[in-house]
């Protein structure tokens, strides 16, 4: 399907809000001594809860090369806001906590302008963004550009139209599109489109 003027200047907002997004990490960064790089990584710690966070998945899920999350581990764990304790599945792996001053990090990351300007959107408008948004990225995940997303809309337990019906077969229920997920840790990647690794 060709693209249109429409989709350009939606790509241009989103590259725009990416850009003003990074500017705002980078701030909060500054302040706290740490790279947006750094409080990416607190951050994917702080969202996977206690679900076992390795390099390599790191690595993945913020598209940047293993050595790379492997450096920002590194001083991370040297400034003590993450620990690297062994994984308790795997031997050979680890896995990463974020410390007290790590979660106090990754919270004041999140607490930014952006989630405030959202905060004045109408509820309809925030449904409709995100479940556009999710979209978006479910077309990046097919098309291979996008490495990790463990998302509702590409994982076989989804079941709905991924506009108004969505149910988690899963956990055998009906969801709004605020429990809708964007990195749930039951993801099953539909067989047809795999992640690209």
């Amino acid at each position: 399907m060709p693209t249109t003027p429409t989709d350009a200047h939606i790509a241009k907002v989103l590259e725009r809000i990416g850009e003003v997004a990074l500017a705002l990490r980078r701030g909060t960064g500054m302040a706290q001594d740490l790279s947006a790089l750094q409080l990416r990584v607190l951050g994917f710690v702080a969202d996977r809860g206690t679900e076992p966070v390795g390099v390599a998945l790191l690595a993945d899920a913020l598209q940047i090369s293993r050595p790379t999350a492997s450096d920002s581990v590194r001083v991370l764990v040297e400034r003590g806001f993450l620990l690297r304790r062994p994984d308790p599945a795997d031997g050979r792996s680890h896995a990463l906590r974020l410390t007290a001053i790590g979660r106090k990090a990754a919270a004041h990351a999140r607490a930014t302008p952006l989630r405030d300007a959202l905060g004045l959107l109408p509820q309809a408008d925030k449904e409709g963004t995100l479940i556009a948004l999710m979209r978006v990225l479910e077309a990046l995940v097919h098309s291979g550009d996008l490495r990790v997303q463990r998302l509702c809309f590409t994982c076989k337990h989804y079941q709905g139209d991924k506009r108004s019906k969505h149910r988690c077969l899963l956990m055998r229920a009906d969801m709004t599109v605020a429990e809708l997920r964007t990195d749930c840790p039951d993801h099953a990647a539909v067989a047809d489109h795999p992640p690209r690794r």
